[in-house]
């Protein structure tokens, strides 16, 4: 009886990990895909960012197949093969684009199958699908830690900024911590609205009419007076272009004339007979005083003369002048 149940045990166990191995078989030939038809597709990348074989192939958020090789063929030429379960095929079309991508924060890496243009074609064993450039966490994580150490950086500066704000004596720490700045733009500011009142008050003046530049803003009495100068003033000009045209006539008649003035000013001859006829005369009028002189000499002029005087002689008068004294002499009538 003992000997029944050790072998129905040892059955029962055998029969239990018989059952575990199929299962685990099958499980792992399912992720494998060891117990369906697949097709194996190829890309070419430069960097796999750690990707291995037996990552997992991903479509549409669907696992569909595993990463089956990797190889490299280049310095920068990385070939990925996987291996795709045929019935997701169907929608993967040649110009489907393959990119690496992390399954999670933390995760392992996958493959992301990106949906394509069905005009293209479906893909077909041994195709080679487009790459394109996917979102690679570590070198997020990395950038943002240099953002992070550069803004370290750039807060110790702030702080270092705003330490010398408060204690520092720089136009901008003044500006800060003290007033006089304040003060004298309030000086200015009392200054210039002094200033805008008195400007004020002017132009009020000036508006009411007050004083000269009043008068000459508001009032047109000056203006009409101006017009008038200015009207006289043009009269004027036309009265002196007339006199300036007579006289330029009568230069040119003088200068191009027949008369007497213009011979005596062009014509050598003329004048010539003209200085002797002066001459001529003047020495008439010496030899007429000449012979006025000797007949004042003669005896008989005397004794006329004499007896004259006697008869109409009166008493002759005195006159004294002084100095800035006027004399006014009346014409002989």
């Amino acid at each position: 009886m003992s000997k029944t149940k050790k072998a129905l045990r040892l059955g029962i166990f055998i029969a239990s990990a018989l059952i575990l191995f199929i299962v685990a078989v099958y499980l792992i030939g399912s992720k494998k895909n060891l117990f369906t038809s697949t097709t194996e597709i190829h890309a070419s990348f430069k960097d796999i960012r750690g990707l291995m074989s037996g990552n997992i192939v991903r479509f549409a958020g669907i696992n569909i197949g595993t990463v089956n090789d990797i190889r490299i063929v280049a310095d920068s030429s990385v070939i990925v093969s996987m291996t795709i379960r045929d019935t997701y095929t169907d929608f993967i079309y040649k110009n489907s684009t393959v990119q690496i991508g992390q399954e999670g924060l933390m995760g392992g890496k996958i493959v992301l199958i990106s949906t394509g243009d069905p005009a293209t074609g479906k893909v077909k064993n041994g195709d080679y699908l487009p790459v394109s450039d996917g979102l690679d966490i570590q070198a997020m994580i990395a950038q943002a830690t240099g953002m992070l150490d550069e803004l370290k950086g750039t807060i110790a500066n702030l702080r270092s900024i705003t330490g010398k704000f408060d204690t520092g004596d720089g136009d901008i720490a003044r500006l800060l911590n003290e007033n006089t700045l304040t003060s004298a733009l309030e000086e200015a500011t009392k200054s210039m609205n002094a200033s805008l009142s008195d400007v004020n008050h002017i132009t009020t003046k000036i508006n009411n009419g007050q004083g000269d530049l009043g008068k000459l803003v508001n009032d047109d009495s000056i203006t009409l007076k101006m017009n008038t100068i200015m009207a006289n003033l043009s009269s004027t000009t036309l009265r002196a272009d007339s006199l300036v045209d007579q006289l330029h006539r009568t230069s040119y008649t003088i200068n191009h004339g027949d008369g007497v003035l213009p011979r005596l000013l062009n014509d050598k001859q003329f004048g010539l007979k003209m200085d002797t006829t002066i001459a001529s005369v003047d020495q008439g009028v010496i030899e007429l005083t000449k012979a006025a002189e000797t007949i004042s000499d003669s005896w008989i002029f005397r004794i006329f003369s004499k007896n004259r005087k006697n008869e109409n002689e009166e008493p002759v008068k005195t006159l004294e002048v002084n100095p800035g004294d006027t004399i006014i002499i009346h014409p002989l009538r």
